[in-house]
């Protein structure tokens, strides 16, 4: 039911955005296009993506919705809506539906199934916290969704995992303008969400961005960013531009 309250919720933000002018900064709209998918270690694309998104914050309180959806067919596809309040400048609670399917060329599932061993989505649960001093820290729980225990290869039983993922970073910015940030992300428990046995490091890396002056009125950031997930012996790198 609550899944159903998120979709519903960002369905009206998104109207929101259409049919009314923010003349307070209050509605944002970006879309990046990315050489990949890699996410907390994990590879989900193999091919370009396009990922839109929406934020609607009327106040320390914000809805919005985000996707990424690949260039060629037959790959992985997420769509997530969620929820966001900020306590303080540095400290935040975000309550994410993500939404994925495709795996291996996979039909997509229905979005209105909610049955625990069905389901293609997943709630997670995320306390943040971003300081002044570029010291940055998270810690997400699935706390709900397609995240079972399982008892041998392929074996689901119908108990949720309570999969966690735990990440530290610090960044700053250099003389020249460019922004960057180490990283580290680990899983302190089994997890067949996160592909890891016994728990371990799945995210450890380097992000590296900087925005590029087109116009008087348009710049055009760029990122990139390395990352190694010693658990699965995976190395990666990636490329971004932020077209707005």
């Amino acid at each position: 039911m609550f899944l159903t309250i998120c979709a519903g919720l960002a369905m009206l933000a998104i109207g929101s955005s259409v049919y009314g002018q923010d003349k307070n900064g209050k509605v944002n709209l970006s879309l990046d296009v990315a050489s990949g998918f890699v996410w907390r270690g994990l590879h989900l694309n193999t091919s370009p993506v396009m990922q839109p998104s929406f934020t609607l914050a009327p106040g320390k309180l914000s809805i919005g919705a985000w996707a990424s959806i690949p260039f060629t067919p037959d790959e992985y596809q997420e769509v997530d809506v969620f929820i966001n309040f900020q306590f303080t400048p540095s400290l935040s609670l975000t309550l994410t539906d993500y939404f994925g399917y495709g795996y291996w060329g996979w039909s997509a599932p229905s979005y209105f199934n909610y049955k625990r061993e069905e389901t293609a989505h997943a709630l997670d649960l995320q306390l943040g916290y971003n300081g002044d001093g570029g010291f940055k820290a998270m810690i997400s729980t699935i706390i709900a969704g397609d995240d079972l225990k399982w008892e041998g290869s392929f074996v689901a039983t119908s108990k949720n995992n309570y999969s966690t993922y735990i990440e530290l970073g610090y960044g700053n910015t250099t003389s020249k303008g460019i922004d960057w940030e180490i990283f580290t992300g680990f899983v302190p428990m089994s997890s067949d969400f996160y592909n890891i046995k016994d728990g371990g490091v799945i995210n450890l890396g380097l992000g590296l961005s900087k925005s590029f002056e087109i116009t008087p009125t348009y710049s055009l950031p760029l990122s990139l960013k390395f990352m190694v997930n010693p658990s699965a012996e995976t190395v990666f790198l990636t490329a971004g531009i932020t077209l707005f």
